[in-house]
């Protein structure tokens, strides 16, 4: 490759602190490419763009000249350099680690991880803003779930809020890249789990199993939310913006369907943790159950609708009224938090009570 051919376009970009690596799929291998969140014009919103195509093997651009050393070659380093705040070498170094020699790796590994470490500072008010702001409830999901290994999501906004710092100022491309990342990690095992989770798919059902069980559930119905929740979320144009619109499906949803329906649920370990569930309830001793502080008095005026009414309710019923009134609260769609969260709590108290 020439110097000129990865010299990039002529139009003018201001150098961004935000580099990231995009993985996408082209036949059967992957292509690389390094990409920028920035502004979109006139919106107040973030966008991706292509800075770099890196073919199917960036490893060809590290240079190792001798030792347990290595850098990102030259060409490359200068073609990024002034449209990256900082040092672009250094940069390129962090982001190209993971297809440096196994070898190197290894031995250089301990030395980056101690410069590395550091305690994460307190997330300030304009941080926790943003997060409250920025965070959809699906990327929530995600986090929590990668973080903790849970199906149950009731701990879901009592996360830390500095776990949640690492998707600020990303677009969605670079979030979606993030995840993919995230979710390398995940066990063949846990695949459905974690789509099962992250897509809520639990609420549909009322079985006091649905949580830890959920390959004792009816796999077709479960199949059939799952398409439901999919095409909701990619009809989600909150969630979606900055990215250009899909003729269909969105690219990085295609890949969860696939992944959804080629993956099954761990048989044994869930029954593990049914049965330990089931002997630990049964235990003499108990800790009392948290009262809820929720009145239907509270909860006809969270529903502005007359507790008469909420009574006469259905689950299902109560369910739609629940989806539409989420949507007005929520605060990706410039509702309140607060009352988000106490809107949740009534729903909660009022299908108990079903």
């Amino acid at each position: 490759m020439t110097k000129k051919e990865i010299t990039p376009g002529s139009s003018p970009m201001p150098p961004s602190r935000s580099l990231y690596l995009a993985r996408s799929i082209h036949g059967d291998s992957f292509r690389y490419s390094l990409r920028q969140s920035c502004p979109a014009e006139g919106e107040n919103f973030l966008r991706h763009r292509e800075i770099f195509d890196l073919g199917h093997d960036p490893a060809r651009f590290l240079v190792y000249p001798s030792g347990n050393t290595f850098h990102v070659r030259d060409d490359l380093v200068e073609a990024i350099a002034g449209l990256v705040e900082g040092e672009a070498a250094d940069l390129l170094e962090e982001i190209l680690w993971p297809f440096v020699r196994k070898d190197i790796r290894e031995k250089v590994a301990p030395f980056r991880e101690r410069a590395r470490s550091r305690a994460l500072t307190k997330v300030t008010a304009a941080e926790q803003e943003a997060i409250d702001r920025e965070l959809h409830l699906f990327d929530r999901r995600r986090l929590h779930y990668l973080w903790y290994g849970a199906i149950d999501q009731s701990g879901l906004y009592r996360m830390p809020a500095k776990l949640c710092r690492k998707l600020l100022g990303k677009s969605r491309d670079e979030k979606e890249q993030y995840f993919i990342s995230r979710e390398m990690v995940l066990y063949a095992d846990q695949v459905k789990e974690y789509l099962f989770t992250v897509f809520n798919l639990q609420h549909y059902f009322t079985e006091s199993y649905a949580r830890i069980l959920p390959q004792a559930l009816n796999q077709e119905r479960l199949d059939a939310f799952f398409l439901d929740e999919l095409c909701s979320l990619n009809e989600d144009r909150i969630f979606w913006q900055g990215m250009e619109p899909a003729a269909g499906l969105q690219p990085y949803l295609v890949r969860y369907l696939i992944l959804f329906f080629d993956y099954d649920f761990n048989e044994a370990d869930a029954l593990n943790d049914y049965i330990r569930q089931f002997m630990d309830s049964h235990r003499q001793f108990r800790f009392p159950q948290r009262k809820s502080t929720m009145s239907m008095e509270e909860a006809s005026g969270i529903f502005d609708e007359s507790a008469e009414h909420l009574a006469k309710l259905s689950k299902r019923e109560l369910t739609k009224l629940f989806r539409k009134k989420a949507k007005e609260l929520h605060p990706d769609t410039g509702g309140d938090h607060e009352k988000f969260v106490r809107l949740k709590e009534a729903f909660e108290e009022l299908r108990r009570k079903r």
